[in-house]
């Protein structure tokens, strides 16, 4: 890979995308078969919790895993291809498309780092051409899902961990990074970049941010 001068990190939901994309996809994949019509009214009642900050997404991604266990794993990456293609890519954001193309310009090295599948982040990079990923990822046996996530979800302070884990430890490069997101459970890697960055925030967040001094940008 050719040498980079610094790093921006980018989530996904709420700040690449204008919604999240487990609202998006949930629906979706009970219509397709791929999630039991069953799971609809828990999954309608994580969606209205998380909305209002009642449920935190590390209390729901991994119940809804274990929705998809014992089911193929590429019918489901060929449903996210196509719901991406229908749906997701026309939720992303133009200010953030000219952020990261900014950032581009400028040698950044491109990073998605959200607490999302890595079947619904795959699609959004190799669209808009970041260089790596960060996210949750499902574990896989004899091409089906298991139920289970291989290893930690990244959210919180997991998402630090893995970004400290993708710099093989060295983290100096975090202080001249930048990192965009809408959470205050982001805050562990907001507070290790140089440059945290708040899209359209939380009410914490955006109470943190203005105390610090952080950019804010509403998006």
């Amino acid at each position: 890979m050719t040498l980079k001068d610094y790093i921006a990190f980018f989530d996904l939901d709420h700040t690449i995308l204008n919604n999240s994309s487990g609202h998006i996809l949930g629906p979706a994949a009970i219509r397709h078969g791929l999630i039991k019509r069953r799971n609809l009214i828990p999954g309608t009642m994580y969606a209205i919790g998380h909305k209002f900050g009642l449920i935190q997404g590390d209390a729901i991604l991994p119940r809804m895993l274990t929705w998809l266990k014992g089911h193929p794993v590429q019918p489901f990456v060929d449903f996210m291809q196509q719901i991406f293609h229908d749906v997701l890519k026309g939720a992303i954001r133009k200010e953030a498309v000219q952020e990261i193309e900014h950032h581009r310009r400028n040698n950044a090295r491109l990073v998605l780092l959200s607490a999302s599948m890595n079947f619904i982040c795959q699609p959004v990079i190799d669209f808009l051409g970041l260089d790596d990923l960060i996210c949750t990822r499902p574990d896989i046996q004899d091409g089906r899902f298991s139920g289970r996530m291989r290893g930690a979800l990244c959210f919180g302070e997991e998402k630090l961990t893995r970004t400290l884990s993708f710099l093989n430890g060295n983290a100096s490069p975090l202080e001249h990074a930048y990192f965009y997101t809408d959470s205050h459970t982001d805050l562990p890697m907001l507070e290790a970049v140089g440059h945290p960055v708040a899209v359209t925030p939380d009410r914490k967040l955006a109470a943190l941010a203005r105390a610090r001094g952080w950019t804010i940008y509403q998006w």
